[in-house]
């Protein structure tokens, strides 16, 4: 019998705010994930989406994803 690795969440993931913008939530401290001192929070969905998809290629890539 083989054991399957469970699958690994991504670090950073898209949350819905209210009252409607959209942040980038860094999975391992549960705080929205932060650049050049700015939170990425308030952000249109589709720009949520792509900075968290590029902040998981960088993380997964072994390179620090937000200098």
């Amino acid at each position: 019998m083989t054991c399957d690795e469970p699958e690994e969440l991504p670090r950073y993931q898209v949350r819905r705010e209210m009252p409607g913008g959209w942040s980038v939530i860094d999975t391992f401290t549960s705080l929205p994930a932060a650049t050049d001192g700015r939170d990425l929070v308030g952000l249109s969905k589709q720009d949520a989406e792509d900075i968290a998809a590029e902040l998981n290629d960088s993380a997964a890539e072994g390179r620090d994803p937000l200098v």
